[in-house]
């Protein structure tokens, strides 16, 4: 499944209007979807703010969009950008219905989705980690953890679900909670589900910009499963050692910690890049398992927490 570049960069703008659902684009939306589309290689001579700043009709845009994948998938995506961190407004809902409406899009095309967010629960991974009093013990640990994590999130990038490429994201952000939970837990601190996502949105990741980004990406020809696989593992290697400062931290402001979230995602890139042989023997031992996993969740024979947990394990 693939969509040209000219209806990627259409999705991205219909993506900026479910951002301005209610007449403007606030900051913190701003940079939540500067992050995300960050990522994304933007045709020539088109630029961030351009983009961001640009003022369309949603009808125009909707209108451009002809092959079905597209269709299909900037209504992934819209719903992803709107409800993926926690609340639906009503004006986003109705943008959202615009789209639904205009598009003629099946019951099927948008129940999948809906599922999927419903369904997403308990993440990847029991955690059962110990707090560990010396200090270059557990730095070794978290080192330890955060790069088992990243190597997972690395092969479930690799695999995006055919017309549900936003399942392994979720996936992904599942493995993510994790990690933040267990790097609590090796300094004694205990944290549940709700405060691990709010300390990835802080940092922009697991945002519903990153998710709706994400899905349009893994689209493009030649793209689509080298952006998964290096995104998040750049991410999840990053999130380890900023979580290793911020629970260091008395303070814990997660705040201080963005600029040094971008530095260690680059790092994260360097990384990935030595460690690719590695990433790619695991993803090929994993493809089979990984395949039939995919074909459960599509049929509905599996719901979202069930495949974030079965898929971690099979890595």
């Amino acid at each position: 499944m693939s969509i040209s570049e000219s209806e990627i960069l259409t999705s991205l703008r219909v993506l900026v209007c479910v951002a301005k659902a209610d007449g403007m684009l606030h900051v913190d939306e701003r940079r939540t979807l500067a992050a995300a589309l960050e990522s994304v290689p933007l045709p020539e001579g088109v630029t961030l703010e351009a983009l961001l700043g640009e003022s369309n009709d949603l009808d125009d845009l909707l209108g451009q969009l002809e092959s079905r994948d597209a269709r299909s998938e900037i209504y992934r995506s819209a719903f992803s950008m709107a409800n993926a961190d926690g609340s639906c407004s009503p004006e986003e809902q109705a943008v959202l219905d615009r789209v639904r409406e205009y598009l003629s899009l099946t019951a099927e095309d948008t129940t999948s989705i809906q599922r999927l967010f419903h369904d997403s629960g308990e993440g990847a991974l029991t955690s059962a980690k110990k707090a560990i009093a010396d200090p270059a013990e557990r730095d070794a640990a978290i080192r330890k953890e955060t790069l088992k994590c990243a190597v997972v999130s690395a092969v479930l990038g690799a695999f995006p679900v055919p017309g549900l490429a936003i399942a392994t994201d979720l996936a992904v952000v599942g493995l993510q909670v994790t990690l933040v939970r267990d790097v609590g837990q090796f300094w004694g601190r205990t944290i549940d589900r709700q405060d691990a996502k709010k300390l990835l949105y802080g940092l922009g990741v697991g945002t519903g910009a990153r998710l709706a980004v994400s899905n349009l990406a893994k689209l493009l020809p030649g793209w689509g499963s080298v952006v998964g696989a290096a995104t998040s593992f750049a991410s999840t290697y990053a999130l380890g050692g900023v979580m290793n400062k911020f629970f260091a931290s008395e303070e814990g402001d997660i705040e201080a910690l963005k600029g040094e979230f971008k530095a260690a995602e680059k790092e994260g890139k360097k990384v990935y890049k030595e460690t690719k042989d590695e990433i790619d023997a695991k993803a090929a031992a994993a493809k089979t398992k990984l395949d039939a996993l995919n074909a459960e969740l599509e049929s509905g024979a599996l719901t979202q927490a069930e495949y974030e947990r079965r898929a971690a394990e099979i890595v």
